[in-house]
């Protein structure tokens, strides 16, 4: 049976790096169509990919990851529709696909989600980040002047609280845990079969396949500079 893995986390957690991480290890360095592991599948009237399909490293089922990662925060908040976003993943998954999809649209999503759990394999990883370091990594990522970000913080707590609410409420219906980022990401690596990749390696890879070390939604590269 098709494996859904659906990170979650309030802004700054660090869901896109994580699915970006996911996909290095199918071959994917940021570029559409590399080295022919990647193909982006596209809709009518929509510029960018609404998906992506990966070629399993090892010959295993292919993963599609929902949205699209042209931007620094991508996934499923390029779609924006949560009935489009669910139609995709359950149809992905029902072709025999793995299915990764996150953002900040669906960490606090719950009645849609029981439906999909309650006819596909679906594990949802709630990331324990920091709240303090979310926020941090938010203010950072919008270089954010000092007068807006208590506004950023505020709004960073609601979305928290929501996010662990809907990870509480979804207890009784599927698979959750709340695991550090690497913890996560070394957990759904085995899931989906992956993991092998990261034999002989002691750091995460970052989103372009080379050896970082995670802090959260930040990575220190090995050169000592973070991103």
């Amino acid at each position: 049976m098709s494996v859904i893995i659906n990170p979650r986390g309030s802004g700054g957690a660090g869901k896109s790096e994580f699915a970006r991480r996911i996909m290095a290890l199918y071959g994917w360095s940021g570029r559409d169509g590399t080295s022919g592991t990647v193909e982006p599948v596209y809709r009518k009237g929509r510029l960018r990919p609404v998906s992506y399909r990966l070629r399993h490293p090892a010959g295993g089922r292919p993963l599609a990851v929902i949205g699209h990662y042209e931007a620094r925060s991508g996934g499923c908040d390029t779609i924006g529709d949560l009935n489009e976003i669910f139609d995709v993943v359950a149809d992905n998954a029902a072709a025999g696909c793995d299915v990764l999809f996150e953002g900040l649209l669906v960490s606090s999503e719950v009645a849609r989600t029981v439906r999909l759990a309650s006819a596909f394999d679906l594990h949802v990883l709630c990331l324990d980040t920091p709240f303090e370091e979310s926020v941090h990594n938010l203010i950072r990522r919008r270089r954010a002047r000092r007068d807006i970000r208590a506004s950023i913080a505020a709004n960073a707590a609601i979305q928290y609280r929501r996010v662990r609410d809907a990870c509480s409420r979804l207890e009784s219906h599927t698979r959750v845990m709340r695991l550090p980022f690497d913890d996560a990401f070394r957990h759904a690596s085995a899931l989906l079969g992956v993991d092998r990749a990261m034999d002989g390696i002691d750091a995460l890879p970052d989103a372009a396949g080379r050896v970082s070390r995670s802090h959260g939604g930040e990575c220190e590269l090995p050169d000592g500079s973070r991103r």
